[in-house]
């Protein structure tokens, strides 16, 4: 059934008349209660010594001690005390504390569905508990617990009432406890006080008042001591939630038409409202300290799942604000478990940077000034996660990084969930990895966390392609498993360097193979060997860009133009040459044109990328439509890559293809290969000072293919290569012997059956 509920400052006559008559009595206004008990002394000594269970939280507290549950497995329920740092482990699945050294422990998981509760006076330790049997009282449930009152609910003609009953002396030596009624009965149904909702001597109800349809939410405020109440209607379309008592407040959390918020009602004759808007979840609980206000994200310790940018609650520490005066301070770093303590005091599990992790007790400031905030009891372990070491090398080699490298960092706490984000930065592709806390983790004892990479790129498109060269970045992100304490981001960063290799496009250290379709998109496929020294195989294929139509010569000429990459020329159909500068980048391998010259029409063979010269920089070979073969030496200049052509011999016509091909033979310098129309292949090696030696026969049947293009060493072997094209491919593996510069063809793929006119 859905029921509506409305807000007013006070109720409605009619409800009013259904209140007086459920309660027998009048409608008061509670008045605040004495001023608060001074909060128990503190000995720094003693309490710097006490210890607090790890993965546990505190669940009580009173005078004497303090009150822990754990957090994983059967519940351990200890109460330790401040004196000697001593403790006991009080039995039962379910426990809980009130304020006072009174322990309520149960005889199942929940209190609230405990038939048999025993009662515990921890201030004398050896005294055996009271049993006090909820069903033979009176079909009781336990609600709450607060200092000597034990608060009890059962449902009455379908209404929840809410009794209390005062442990005293008696009911310690074994007598029946005596339950008195203090809200609840007919068209009033009021739930329990758990969850800190009770303190200055009050306990804060949730109830429904009404008749039919005509039901309101509220707050009712009840004195323990004379059963006297103020109530507050409340406007939510479920019942408000979160809230809490002190000696001077009262506050929950409420939701309204313009957003959620907390009120905040001071006890005493006038009661006035205060309306403090908050976008805080439900969940988030409440506490108040004198007139203080504490508030923050209760920290979850479900943190399996934890990945550092993603839907994570961020943790926002314990923060007290005066209902007074608005001024606002941070007390803890962050929280996971809060209690009512004695003298109005709340006592937190939470952690600072300064003290560390442990139990910390906020008291009432003077004339209603800032809280006192100390620790009483430490878990010994460091609030914050620090990296205290790493195992990264600053440099790796191409060789190193395709071996595979163990990373490795060193923190603080092992009880952390850590993620470990590794981007190459050039290309800003990532990786990431991720750590959780293994089972029997020891709280707050170091930890290494190693990360083996096999070298390969970043890339999830690529996860065969080795490693690009340049700087690789690492970040580690740590929280702490119970995340109390800020995160650990540090970064630092290592690089993965190669010398520059002969058709490596992408610099990732392996041979790419560029391609144009008939449509004249440019395409780049990458090669890798499938084992050292082995056939290659295709990785991959990114395009490059369209309209490259317009050229009837495309060449991989080297690194002319003096940067890292390997650059390529081609030749417009009016016999203009073009650069395209290298980038090394696999997105947009190829910068933007710019001119190089006209008057290349004189030429039928272009070919480049060996070093002819000696000087170390590749050369570019033509050869023009009357045999004659031109060297065009590379400078390194982007501006004029190539110095005024040399003349170097004629009879050059009786060749249909020519390819700078790299040290073939064994000798340093550029060779070059060339092909006759009879299909025979012949090798011209190099001298090293701009000049070939005589021909060499390679041998025959080398005319089935349209192109020839030299791809430097594919196959990782040390040893220049050659793929041979014709629609499909045929790699030549060298051998470095001039006698026989080649293995035996091996069919492969590289351009994945893709249809292409032109491959350099």
């Amino acid at each position: 059934m859905h029921i509506t509920r409305t807000r007013a400052r006070r109720l409605a006559a009619a409800a009013v008349t259904v209140v007086l008559a459920a309660t027998g009595g009048t409608l008061t206004t509670l008045p605040a209660a004495a001023a608060p008990v001074a909060p128990v002394a503190t000995q720094d000594q003693q309490a710097s010594a006490v210890p607090f269970p790890r993965d546990a939280d505190v669940v009580g507290a009173g005078p004497s001690g303090f009150l822990s549950k754990t957090r994983s497995g059967a519940p351990e329920f200890r109460w330790t005390r401040y004196a000697d740092g001593t403790s006991t482990v009080l039995p039962g699945p379910s426990a809980a504390g009130g304020g006072g050294d009174l322990v309520v422990t149960g005889d199942r998981a929940m209190l609230t569905v405990s038939s048999v509760l025993k009662v515990h006076d921890t201030a004398k330790p050896g005294t055996p508990p009271v049993t006090v049997d909820l069903d033979a009282l009176g079909d009781y449930s336990y609600t709450g617990l607060a200092g000597d009152t034990l608060l009890l609910g059962r449902y009455e003609d379908g209404y929840e009432v809410q009794y209390a009953a005062t442990l005293d002396a008696e009911v310690l030596a074994g007598g029946t406890p005596k339950p008195r009624k203090l809200v609840g009965g007919p068209q009033i149904s009021c739930m329990g006080a758990e969850e800190g909702w009770t303190g200055g001597g009050a306990a804060l109800y949730d109830c429904e008042i009404g008749v039919g349809r005509s039901v309101t939410a509220a707050k009712i405020l009840v004195d323990l001591a004379t059963g006297e109440d103020a109530w507050f209607a409340c406007s939510a379309d479920e019942l408000p939630w979160w809230g809490a008592v002190s000696a001077t407040h009262a506050a929950w959390r409420e939701s309204r038409p313009g957003g959620s918020g907390i009120v905040a009602v001071r006890r005493g004759a006038s009661a006035e409202e205060r309306w403090i808007p908050d976008a805080a979840a439900w969940s988030d609980p409440l506490y108040l300290v004198g007139g203080w206000l504490a508030s923050g994200q209760k920290v979850s310790i479900e943190e399996d799942t934890y990945v550092p940018g993603g839907h994570n609650p961020r943790k926002r520490p314990l923060t007290l604000r005066s209902l007074d005066t608005g001024e606002t301070f941070e007390a803890l770093t962050a929280y996971s478990s809060a209690v009512a303590g004695p003298g109005g005091s709340l006592l937190v599990r939470g952690g600072t940077p300064e003290h560390g992790e442990g139990l910390y007790r906020i008291s009432p400031g003077a004339d209603g000034g800032r809280p006192l905030v100390e620790q009483v009891a430490s878990t010994g372990q460091s609030t914050v996660v620090a990296l205290t070491g790493s195992s990264v090398p600053k440099e790796l080699t191409g060789a190193q990084a395709a071996r595979g490298v163990d990373l490795g960092w060193d923190l603080s706490r092992a009880d952390s969930h850590v993620w470990l984000t590794v981007t190459h930065l050039p290309s800003r592709t990532t990786t990431s990895s991720g750590w959780g806390v293994p089972a029997g983790t020891v709280a707050g004892t170091p930890r290494r966390f190693a990360w083996h990479w096999d070298g390969k790129d970043l890339d999830p498109a690529n996860p065969d392609a080795p490693a690009r060269n340049g700087t690789y970045e690492w970040e580690i992100s740590a929280r702490p498993d119970d995340g109390i304490g800020p995160d650990l981001v540090t970064t630092g960063r290592f690089t993965v360097t190669r010398a520059p290799a002969a058709h490596d496009y992408d610099d990732d250290g392996t041979a790419d193979l560029l391609a144009r379709d008939p449509q004249g998109v440019l395409w780049r496929y990458g090669t890798r060997p499938t084992a050292p020294g082995g056939p290659l195989t295709g990785t991959s294929a990114s395009r490059v860009g369209g309209g490259w139509q317009a050229y009837d010569r495309l060449v991989s000429v080297g690194n002319v133009a003096g940067g890292s990459a390997p650059d390529s020329v081609a030749r417009d159909r009016s016999g203009v040459l073009w650069l395209y500068q290298g980038t090394g980048r696999r997105d947009a391998p190829l910068a933007a044109r710019t001119q190089i010259g006209g008057g290349w029409q004189a030429y039928d063979r272009i070919t480049g990328g060996g070093d002819v010269t000696g000087d170390r920089r590749p050369d570019v070979l033509a050869t023009d439509k009357t045999g004659v073969l031109w060297l065009y030496a590379g400078t390194g200049n982007a501006k004029a890559p190539f110095s005024t052509r040399k003349r170097i011999g004629g009879g050059w016509q009786a060749y249909n293809e020519i390819t700078s091909a790299g040290n073939l033979g064994g000798a340093g310098a550029g060779d070059l290969l060339a092909r006759d129309r009879s299909g025979v292949l012949w090798l011209y090696l190099g001298k090293g000072d701009g000049t070939f030696a005589a021909r060499k026969q390679v041998g025959g049947g080398w005319g089935a293919f349209k192109g020839l293009t030299a791809v430097g060493d594919a196959d990782g072997d040390g040893r220049a290569d050659l793929v041979a094209w014709n629609g499909d491919e045929t790699f030549y593996a060298g051998t470095g012997d001039r006698s026989a510069p080649f293995k035996r063809g091996v069919r492969t793929n590289l351009t994945q059956d893709a249809a292409y006119d032109s491959a350099f």
